[in-house]
């Protein structure tokens, strides 16, 4: 393809192209690099709860949760059946945290890299996938 120096008709939607397509990019990339806003512990807690190859997040409450999982793509992750029976059972002590094994760069052999577990005593009581997959 040859651009002639004289015709500027066709320069703008060129540059608006280009443009575009590296939003584009970076947003793809952002996304697969930082998928949640959440806060997440040192690895240090990861361990300790379980998950030596991921991360985990800091305990959330419900309202964070239904949050976090709505700014991923999921428009009512209340509907689930997984979260209405994991939040139905909460007692008091539990935490809520996102285990994302995704980012962590880590070859795990887990279904599901990333999800929401309910912590009891220090293990997993239920998890809550909210991933959509079309």
């Amino acid at each position: 393809m040859r651009f002639s120096r004289h015709s500027h008709s066709g320069d703008s939607s060129v540059c608006f192209g280009f443009i575009a397509a590296i939003t584009v990019a970076f947003a793809i990339a952002g996304c697969a690099s930082a998928p949640t806003a959440v806060k997440m512990e040192p690895r240090s807690i990861a361990k300790q709860l379980g998950f030596p190859s991921c991360l985990v997040s800091v305990p959330l409450s419900q309202s964070e949760v239904i949050e976090d999982a709505k700014r991923m793509g999921n428009p009512k992750p209340e509907h689930y059946p997984e979260w209405i029976e994991m939040s139905a059972s909460i007692q008091p002590g539990d935490q809520l945290r996102l285990v994302d094994c995704l980012r962590a760069n880590r070859s795990t052999n887990v279904g599901d890299p990333y999800y929401y577990a309910l912590i009891r005593d220090g293990k997993i009581v239920s998890e809550f996938h909210f991933i959509l997959i079309n």
